[in-house]
């Protein structure tokens, strides 16, 4: 088994128009498994996701990911370090999917295979549709299978290429609940076979506490809180507690 990887994110990042003004600085380390970004819209959890990839360059910062007592930093500021998005090994599952309508479900996973011969490539697809439970997929075009499939297709070609990190920018919020829950159960079994960090952007609560082991909780660009689902579920009740306590006076 491979050794897990973790990731330090700190980035800091200002927008400006015209009518609006937008300040992001933000510091986390994620482990391997599932990190959590939480927040309200406009919060700047997808503007991470971003910068991580290297969609979108920080102001300032630092970005590395860590394995055995290594470091492998893709953004520095200080020493002038931007790798760019396609060399730094990550997955990342947008929240439009942005699957190839064209190519079919296993053209679609094989995609970033490219470079491999044949056998290869289709020995590497076969196994991630198969652990997905969409190998009866394969022959499909996007747009005549449903919007579960469709997600899982996406999730299998994020993971095909083995990639350090996975970054995932509300994954799941277009799906019903039952389709939902059979993710959720597919994605805590590849965290545990992947030893990589996760990081899940998401404004709902239910998926906090399905997936999380960690979470960061964002407003206005800042962090507010992090800790484990649990303390963050008791700090969101203590202050609904308060805000009821309030209206009642």
């Amino acid at each position: 088994m491979s050794s897990p990887i973790s990731l330090d994110v700190r980035v800091s990042k200002r927008f400006a128009t015209r009518h609006h003004q937008f300040a992001l600085d933000v510091q986390f380390s994620a482990a391997s498994g599932v990190t959590v970004l939480f927040g309200p819209s406009g919060s700047g959890k997808t503007t991470i996701l971003e910068c991580i990839a290297g969609l979108l360059t920080p102001d300032a910062g630092r970005i590395a990911l860590n394995e055995n007592g290594k470091h492998a930093v893709v953004f520095d500021s200080q020493s002038r370090v931007n790798l760019p998005a396609s060399t730094r090994n990550l997955g990342y599952v947008f929240q439009t999917l942005a699957l190839f309508p064209h190519l079919t479900v296993e053209e679609n996973v094989g995609y970033g295979l490219s470079r491999l011969p044949s056998p290869a490539r289709k020995q590497q697809v076969d196994a991630i549709l198969e652990s997905f439970h969409i190998p009866h997929l394969a022959r499909q075009r996007p747009d005549r299978i449903s919007g579960g499939e469709r997600q899982r297709v996406a999730l299998a070609r994020s993971l095909v290429t083995r990639p350090r990190a996975l970054l995932l920018d509300e994954p799941l919020s277009a799906l019903d609940y039952e389709t939902k829950s059979k993710i959720i159960a597919d994605l805590r079994a590849m965290t545990r076979d992947h030893r990589i960090p996760v990081i899940y952007v998401t404004h709902a609560l239910d998926e906090v506490f399905a997936l999380g082991e960690r979470v960061v909780t964002l407003e206005n660009g800042s962090i507010v809180k992090q800790g484990s689902p649990s303390e963050i579920l008791a700090s969101e009740r203590e202050q609904l507690i308060r805000e009821l306590q309030g209206a009642s006076i």
